[in-house]
């Protein structure tokens, strides 16, 4: 209603002003957010004018004006057309009518738009690209138009441009696109430009961009204004006129970029909101693609929960899987019956079809449990799976890890899992207990109860010896059980000693160890951008970085916390040269 009123008040175009290319930093986040100012303390939240933020603050531009005729003769025929299965006046099919989607299905390749199918806006799609711009593919009919546009690339595309999507749209009489601002990773990084293309009455048609909703100002959309959009900022399209209206979409953005994938006639895409790709690659991504190892109580919740934040990653049916040790079916002969066995845990056959999306498991007691775990992964997931260990301070850590275990909060389920081994005992009780067990393993001959002390000239003799690796080899073998979560107060601390065989059976790329206390110390998107690296994930901001799984517990005492750092402290040392960092020091 409100878009009739104002084509009947006859809203003026805003005069067109060539203010060139709409600038980078105007599109790094939605400008309404931009132009919300943090307040002091006892201040009101204050808008700041777009003049003062934005380096274009009108959000609009043109870019000049081209002859469209040749273009109007090859998209004429058919534009006007309802081409919905339930139409009884359906049109009968000619094999020049690029709007016909029987035509492009088996001459083009069909492409899902949502929203846009949704208000029954028809197109023909030349180009196309997923979220973020990762893969570009160049549909069939590409060659029939592109000398066509070519005056128009001429025009707005720059030295280092790369196109990512090219299309035409047909917006139905009638039909309003409301106001909106993009949304997605693509949207930063992108140049929208549009030409008019075929309007009956341009006086009609209202399109309208702006900072805010109260200054959008209308763009004339006479056939051939060639004009860029800041589309983080608002904008909304009405056509009020008896016949659709046709533009012509074009989006690039500047190099570097992936190169274009030739599409076939009538080949099948799979598309998820964020992601597109070819039904032909489908089973190129194995499931799942990674695991977080450990430690417990070192972040692995929280760093489970960040990855699970991209739009391209999907959730387990369930986070800690279990399915290599205690889950492990034993009745199971062959490699292949335990990947079927596994591969339940995941939404394996709807990943499928999606290789561009990934998943994977967060069981922190793998790296632990090196001995069963590692053996069973290599036979049962045969691929380069991408492997995680968060780190935290051990001593924090292993009160963290007390403190959960003797909780009586929980389910019936968690607290069997828990075990009750450490319950009805102090905390420097347990200490004593677990070191008893590594003295009793010959594990830590270098470690002085008593006296809170380490003989390192003892420790780095011992260190990395086939003395060591024997020791450790029998703890695992004793102290590391299928049936409680009550062990390995301190073991799971000693970070080499449980990454050192892991390093051993896979490649070191494979392996990516991080700190919890870096992550805090750095942040979290920081962090995470190691973190996509190493999936093989474009970057994509988190936008909860609350820590999960975190409870609170009493303090330590500062006489066991002055003996379990001088416990750790070598061993820190000795991760931060393993890892060649100097951050696991800090400890």
């Amino acid at each position: 209603a409100e878009s009739v009123r104002l084509v009947e008040e006859g809203m003026p175009c805003a005069p067109r002003q060539e203010l060139g290319e709409i600038p980078g930093p105007d599109k790094e986040t939605p400008i309404m957010e931009l132009l919300q100012s943090s307040p002091t303390e006892g201040e009101e939240k204050k808008s700041a004018a777009p003049e003062d933020i934005l380096l274009n603050p009108v959000c609009f531009t043109t870019r000049g004006s081209v002859d469209v005729t040749s273009i109007q003769k090859l998209v004429k025929e058919g534009y006007n057309l309802n081409y919905s299965k339930d139409n009884p006046q359906r049109p009968s099919l000619s094999p020049t009518n690029y709007w016909d989607p029987i035509n492009c299905s088996k001459q083009n390749v069909s492409i899902t738009r949502p929203s846009h199918d949704a208000w029954g806006i028809q197109k023909i799609v030349l180009l196309f690209c997923d979220d973020f711009a990762t893969k570009i593919y160049q549909l069939p009919w590409w060659k029939d138009f592109e000398p066509l546009i070519q005056p128009v690339l001429d025009m707005v595309l720059p030295k280092d441009g790369i196109l990512i999507r090219t299309l035409f749209a047909s917006l139905p009489p009638g039909v309003t696109i409301p106001v909106h601002h993009d949304t997605g990773e693509w949207v930063r990084r992108t140049h929208r430009v549009h030409v008019p293309i075929l309007l009956k009455d341009p006086s009609k048609v209202l399109f309208r961009c702006g900072p805010t909703v109260e200054t959008m100002q209308r763009i004339d959309c006479l056939p051939g204004h060639v004009f860029e959009i800041n589309n983080q900022a608002k904008h909304a399209v009405s056509n009020c006129d008896s016949d659709h209206r046709v533009h012509l979409i074009v989006d690039y953005i500047h190099g570097p970029g992936p190169e274009r994938t030739i599409l076939e006639a009538g080949e099948k895409l799979v598309q998820s909101r964020r992601s597109i790709d070819r039904l032909k690659d489908m089973d190129s991504r194995p499931t799942p693609s990674y695991i977080i190892l450990g430690a417990q109580k070192a972040g692995t919740t929280s760093l489970y929960d960040y990855i699970n934040q991209h739009p391209w990653v999907i959730k387990a049916r369930r986070r800690e899987t279990h399915c290599l040790d205690w889950r492990w079916n034993g009745k199971l002969k062959t490699p292949k019956k335990q990947l079927e066995f596994c591969q339940k845990f995941f939404y394996t056959d709807e990943l499928r079809s999606r290789p561009s999306c990934l998943t994977g498991d967060s069981t922190p007691s793998y790296l632990l449990d090196s001995r069963r775990v590692i053996p069973r992964l290599k036979a049962v997931f045969s691929w380069k799976m991408r492997l995680f260990v968060m780190c935290r301070d051990p001593v924090k850590r292993a009160l963290s890890h007390y403190a959960m275990v003797t909780s009586p909060e929980g389910t019936e389920a968690q607290l069997k899992t828990r075990g009750s081994e450490w319950r009805g005992k102090t905390f420097r009780q347990v200490i004593d207990d677990e070191l008893a067990k590594m003295q009793d393993c010959g594990l830590v001959p270098y470690w002085d109860t008593k006296q809170g002390m380490t003989d390192m000239e003892l420790f780095a003799k011992f260190s990395g010896s086939a003395d060591e690796k024997k020791a450790w080899d029998l703890y695992l073998q004793k102290h590391v059980p299928l049936n409680t979560g009550s062990y390995g107060l301190l073991t799971r601390g000693l970070y080499v000693l449980q990454i050192r065989p892991w390093l051993e059976a896979f490649d070191r790329d494979q392996l990516l160890v991080l700190r919890l206390e870096s992550m805090k110390q750095n942040g979290v998107q920081a962090t995470m951008s190691q973190v996509w690296e190493h999936l093989d994930l474009p970057n994509h901001p988190v936008h909860d970085e609350t820590p999960k799984n975190t409870r609170e517990y009493q303090p330590m005492d500062p006489d066991i916390q002055k003996y379990l750092q001088a416990f750790f402290d070598p061993h820190n040392k000795q991760l931060a040269s393993v890892l060649q960092s100097d951050d696991s020091s800090e400890w």
